[in-house]
């Protein structure tokens, strides 16, 4: 059944409510910026850097506090990103052009840092070296050239951006923008959909449109990637998209050559950006070997690097892996979260997301506390199963600006 989008101009005005306590997730949230600023600040941090190549923590069966033990292996760490700006597409993610290069003056100041081939080298080789890091970009949104690029140039730092063909083919944004693009601009206060169920979205701000967006989003990954062509189709001939905000959002092919000369590497990340999990396997094969082959013909060298799109264990599968070195690729990224140690999975590998925070403190930690995670073990969807939309909402519903 296809979306029915039915809209009403004037929802009645709900009672006032008195405001409660902050939930016990914004408290831990205040507790940990605490810790972070404290540790930083008073130079702290740099006992928990020295720390990084040598020990890892790791839960105790008891309950208790994590203990620390010897780390076995080197650790190779991956930083994932969208975009550096505040202005258009995705509404989602906005990283002040300023905070981001704080973060890679930190990095470059504290981290071994290197090209993605290389650490994808070092993982397989099981080389001894220092804390190492890589920088990638996921989709291709065009401020990467304008505020992303200038600074990887100034700090000498590689980076790795996965790019969507069919954007690059048409410089159309993403499915996923246009469902945000249309609902930030609806005209109405309330929209009812048919998702696994109908649902009715109450769109009183922005922040309540974007969730709105974000359940839309989450739901389309869970269904079959055909369901969720005939959905956005669908929905698009019922709620307008406002094409002139989604003109020149994305990377196009001189920026990509521009930026492949400045030392920048690309990857693929499908053609459509589907959740690769939910493809027939004859589309799954075109998702990945097209968007290979379109990039190799526009950049003319080898492309070896790929990115699930959103990337969690429910958007990977075994099936994609099992392609990946037919193709000739490398590598795969996921977005799980954690730490890549020596002979891990060159096909799952993990990757933290970096949002809009603007604290380089809280920044600092989290890359500290990332070196110090013992390796996460790989997850595999399973054939058969099915992840429901309330699942993938309430394990992710902080992952805003991470697809």
């Amino acid at each position: 059944m296809l979306p029915e989008a039915k809209t009403r101009s004037n929802p009645s005005e709900s009672a006032p409510t008195r405001p409660t306590a902050a939930p016990p997730s914004a408290l831990k949230e205040r507790c940990r910026r605490a810790v972070a600023s404290g540790l930083f600040h008073t130079g702290l941090l740099s006992i928990l850097r020295k720390l990084e190549g040598k020990r890892e923590l790791t839960e105790n069966g008891g309950g208790g506090l994590p203990r620390l033990r010897p780390s076995a292996s080197s650790k190779f760490c991956i930083l994932c990103y969208h975009r550096v700006g505040t202005e258009g597409v995705p509404f989602f993610s906005r990283l002040a052009p300023e905070v981001f290069e704080a973060q890679m003056q930190y990095l470059r100041r504290h981290y071994r840092i290197v090209s993605l081939s290389q650490m994808c080298r070092e993982v397989k080789e099981g080389s001894a070296v220092p804390s190492t890091l890589a920088i990638t970009f996921d989709d291709g949104y065009r401020d990467l050239y304008s505020h992303a690029f200038p600074v990887l140039q100034k700090y000498e730092i590689p980076a790795t951006i996965y790019l969507i063909g069919n954007c690059m083919e048409t410089g159309e944004a993403p499915w996923y923008d246009r469902i945000f693009v249309a609902l930030g601009a609806a005209r109405t206060e309330t929209l009812e959909l048919e998702l696994s169920e109908p649902r009715t979205f109450v769109l009183s701000d922005p922040a309540a449109r974007a969730a709105a967006a974000w359940e839309i989003v989450c739901y389309l990954r869970s269904v079959p990637d055909m369901r969720r062509r005939e959905w956005c189709a669908s929905f698009e001939r019922q709620v307008p998209v406002p094409a002139a905000e989604l003109e020149g959002r994305m990377l196009d092919w001189n920026h990509v050559r521009t930026m492949q000369r400045g030392g920048v590497c690309f990857g693929a990340h499908t053609m459509s950006h589907p959740s690769v999990s939910r493809l027939a396997p004859s589309d799954l094969r075109e998702e990945l070997s097209g968007s290979k082959k379109l990039l190799e013909n526009g950049l003319q060298v080898s492309v070896e690097h790929f990115a699930y799109p959103f990337g969690k264990p429910s958007d990977c599968s075994d099936a994609a892996e099992n392609l990946f070195s037919q193709l000739g690729f490398l590598s795969a990224v996921t977005t799980t979260a954690g730490p890549n140690t020596s002979g891990a999975n060159p096909f799952r590998l993990c990757r933290m997301q970096i949002g809009d925070d603007r604290s380089i403190p809280s920044f600092a930690f989290e890359v500290s506390r990332m070196f110090l995670s013992a390796q996460v073990l790989p997850q595999v969807e399973v054939r058969g199963t099915s992840v429901t939309n309330d699942v993938l909402i309430s394990h992710e519903n902080a992952a805003i600006g991470k697809i």
